[in-house]
């Protein structure tokens, strides 16, 4: 199920309007990223493995990010995200509730947070190689940003914080060893940047035109 399938079919009977004409606004696209903070990744990682620690200079987040407005202030979220570096790699999936807080002219600015799963693997970078990381991850995620709209398209850029919860992490020895349970996944805390270009329908619905029309009439 796409991420645009799964917020459709939640916000499918919230709101009357909503049911009879469809989503307030809706959009999905690319989005692309980078880790600002910390400079290693993780940013703790247990002494037995610290070999594996990856460098965040230079990575990359590419995703797809969807969201669908239930009305003029409130939005759900998705995004699905492959985060890429030296020495190490991710996948992660949030699922979210924004508010926004201004909206004029075209630009929403909007704050939030949600949740999902994930997980973050550290590899050797150099020789000799001892194996490799995997810790999977309950995900806690907020953000910020702002959003410009035209019609059928949307620029977005979000500064966003993630706090993944270590699962159960494992250790694969280099060679096809044995995998085992590890002795700590790290923290993988970071913060970020992300920018999204949506495709979809950025128009307000009639009702909610009308709406507007009648308040200005009324002074």
């Amino acid at each position: 199920m796409t991420p645009l399938l799964l917020l459709a079919a939640l916000a499918g009977g919230s709101d009357a309007h909503a049911a009879s004409e469809g989503p307030w606004m809706w959009g999905v696209g690319p989005s692309l990223g980078t880790i600002v903070y910390p400079g290693r990744f993780p940013s703790k990682l247990p002494d037995a493995y610290n070999e594996l620690e990856g460098q965040v200079r230079g990575d990359g987040i590419l995703g797809v990010h969807g969201v669908l407005y239930i009305d003029g202030e409130n939005r759900i979220g998705s995004h699905l995200d492959l985060g890429l570096g030296k020495g190490f790699n991710s996948i992660a999936w949030t699922l979210e509730y924004e508010r926004i807080l201004v909206r004029g002219n075209g630009i929403h600015v909007f704050g939030g947070g949600g949740l999902g799963f994930g997980s973050y693997t550290l590899t050797d970078v150099e020789e000799p190689k001892i194996g490799s990381l995997t810790t999977p991850t309950y995900e806690v995620r907020a953000q910020f940003g702002a959003l410009y709209k035209q019609k059928t398209t949307a620029e977005e850029l979000a500064f966003f914080v993630k706090v993944p919860l270590n699962g159960n992490p494992t250790f694969t020895p280099a060679g096809g060893g044995e995998r085992v349970d590890a002795e700590g996944g790290g923290n993988w805390f970071h913060v970020g940047l992300q920018a999204t270009v949506y495709f979809g329908d950025w128009t307000k619905p009639k009702s909610d035109k009308k709406k507007g029309n009648k308040k200005k009439a009324r002074g």
